[in-house]
């Protein structure tokens, strides 16, 4: 199952169809365009805690930010990637 949420985040990348943070993947949420969202390893209990609000599916990556970021093609930590529907 993981290696198909990695191939379904891979393919909104390339097609730039994320939500990079928090703060924007919230957004998208309240305007219903969320699918999605995925998380890194090393997520604080308060990046936690507001995701625990949204009510959509969510996954932990196994990796931290900085792995997530790589996976992204971000040159900065990526915590939160919305994924678009």
């Amino acid at each position: 199952m993981e290696k198909d949420i990695a191939k379904k985040m891979q393919e909104k990348i390339k097609s730039n169809k994320v939500f990079v943070g928090l703060n924007s993947t919230l957004r998208a949420y309240k305007n219903g365009e969320l699918a999605f969202i995925v998380y890194a390893s090393n997520a604080s209990e308060e990046i936690i805690n507001k995701l625990d609000s949204v009510d959509t599916e969510k996954y932990a990556y196994t990796g931290d930010s900085d792995a997530l970021s790589i996976a992204c093609g971000k040159s900065y930590g990526v915590t939160v990637l919305g994924i678009k529907k």
